[in-house]
Parts: C-alpha cells; sequence; structure tokens
C-alpha cells in the first residue's frame, strides 16, 4: 500500500541504541549517588516520630523545621563553621602552594634522587591514616598541640600535601619545557620563570588542588576527633557525631542528625558547582600552540 508507513531502523541515527543505553546507565549512577542526599534532606524536615517510621517514607507527611534552630543553637554551629572553613582553607592553602613548589623543581630541576623522591611521596598516599594516629596523638601530647587548629593544619598539611604534589606534578608536565628555556634565554632565573609565566599557566591547576584537599579536609573525621577535645575547636563532622538529644537518651535522633548533616553540606554546595568550570579551564589552561 501507498500509504502505509514503514519503520526503517537504518533510518536511525548510527551509535543511537548505544547511546539511549549509556544515557539511561548514566541516569541510574545519577540517581544511586543523589538518593542518599535526598532521603537526609527529608529526613531533617520529619517529626521524630516519622523520622523512626518503619517502613520509611519517602516524603514528609508534615514538613518541619524545627531540627535545624535546634542543632545551630546546640552546635554553637557559626563557630564550629568557622573553626571548619579556617582549618581547611589554611591547610589547603599551605599544602598546594608546597606542593606546587616540589612539583615544578621534581618537573624541572634534574638531580640525584627525583625519581625516588617523587615515588616515596607518592607512596605515602597509600598510608592509612588509622596507622598514624597514635604515634602523631603521642607526639602531639608532648608538643601541646592536642586541642589546637595549629596541630590540625600541621597533621592535614602533612596528610594531604602528597596529593597535592601528585596533581600539580601531572599539570606541571603537560606545560612544555619550551617556556622555562626561552625565558632561561632571556635571562629569567628559574624563580622568576615560574612566578612570572609558569604560574599564570598553572592557577587553574592550582585551583582544582586547592578546592579538592579544602573538601578533603572539610569532610575529616579520624584526626578531627582524635586530636580535638573542647566544642571551641572541634570541627562540623566531629560535631555531627554529638548530637544532643532533646528527649530519650536511648533513642537516636534521627531528624537531628539529618538536619546536622545539611548544614554540613550546605556551605559546599557552590564550591562544588564551582568544581566544574575549575576543572574546565585548568584542562584548557594548558593548550600551547606548536
Amino acid at each position: 500500500m501507498s500509504g502505509t508507513l514503514t519503520f526503517r531502523p537504518s533510518l536511525l541515527p548510527r551509535g543511537f541504541a548505544r547511546q539511549t543505553v549509556l544515557t539511561l546507565l548514566l541516569l541510574v549512577f545519577l540517581l544511586f549517588l543523589a538518593f542518599p542526599i535526598y532521603y537526609m534532606v527529608i529526613t531533617s524536615l520529619k517529626t521524630p516520630s516519622e523520622a523512626y517510621r518503619v517502613p520509611p517514607t519517602l516524603w514528609p507527611q508534615n514538613i518541619q523545621f524545627n531540627a535545624f534552630p535546634y542543632m545551630l543553637e546546640a552546635w554553637g554551629y557559626w563557630r564550629t563553621l568557622f573553626n571548619t572553613v579556617v582549618v581547611a582553607g589554611v591547610s589547603a592553602f599551605i599544602s598546594t602552594v608546597l606542593g606546587g613548589l616540589a612539583a615544578y623543581a621534581i618537573t624541572r630541576l634534574t638531580f640525584k634522587g627525583r625519581t625516588l623522591l617523587y615515588s616515596l611521596f607518592v607512596a605515602t598516599i597509600a598510608i592509612p591514616g588509622m596507622v598514624t594516629v597514635g604515634p602523631i596523638f603521642l607526639a602531639y601530647k608532648d608538643l601541646k598541640l592536642i586541642d589546637t587548629h595549629i596541630g590540625l593544619v600541621l597533621v592535614f598539611v602533612a596528610e594531604t600535601l602528597p596529593i597535592a604534589l601528585l596533581t600539580l606534578f601531572s599539570y606541571f608536565k603537560a606545560i612544555p619545557r619550551e617556556l622555562d628555556e626561552a625565558a632561561s634565554i632571556d635571562g629569567s632565573s628559574i624563580v622568576g620563570t615560574f612566578f612570572r609565566i609558569i604560574l599564570p599557566i598553572a592557577l587553574p591547576g592550582f585551583s582544582v588542588t586547592f578546592l579538592l584537599i579544602f573538601i578533603a579536609v572539610w569532610n575529616d573525621f579520624l584526626f578531627a576527633f582524635i586530636l580535638t577535645a573542647s566544642p571551641d575547636v572541634r570541627l562540623l563532622t566531629v560535631r555531627l557525631f554529638e548530637v544532643p538529644s532533646p528527649g530519650d537518651i536511648n533513642r537516636i535522633p534521627y531528624d537531628l542528625i539529618a538536619a546536622g548533616g545539611v548544614l554540613i553540606l550546605l556551605p559546599l554546595v557552590p564550591i562544588l558547582l564551582r568544581i566544574q568550570k575549575q576543572l574546565v579551564e585548568g584542562i584548557l589552561a594548558g593548550a600551547v600552540k606548536e
């Protein structure tokens, strides 16, 4: 029949089925990652009795915000938030600067033991924090660094410095050495070359490294818990472990814990959104036309 429509698979774009399957798998994966955050948010909006309900509800029957002002007051949230921002910011800044200088020296200078030194730095990433927390605690006790922000900054710098070195090492390797050679011919020293030529190119890489380390320190619990004691020094992740219950002490306040998780995550949202743009800038900044 002339008016009959016939389905022809050849009319579909090439790779359409594969792209559809990959898209569906990506959506499932994103749903799997986003659901815990969604459930934490809705639990913070539930009443204490509904938060205990089994089977759990996927949307609060009576939305209430009582958990948030309670946590803000019980935690001393703003003071704890200030502590966390300062410790994470200072630690990330120091670690990024030292890691960048070390990575530039390893990629540009030739000296004996360079490969071994780099390998040892990277190998320390594999050492679990649980192995080092005991010796660090004993050393801090003798140095009177327990329950101090300076002590936290030092341990976080030591913990994240290899990550900064590894990240910036790969970035500096992508920058052509011809730039250094041209600057050297013009009479620039290695320090001058780094600050006037290489640093502006590598700035997006420094930004990405800083953000990644900042988030890693923000989310740390082990050292922040072991090396601090007073509420005035504690960080947000540790304070979440100390959620006070307004009622029965034998009952876990799921609604308050969820509200505390939201308060911890909320300041990171702008940073997490910013990382995507910084990553793209970091990739494109290293492009040099031959």
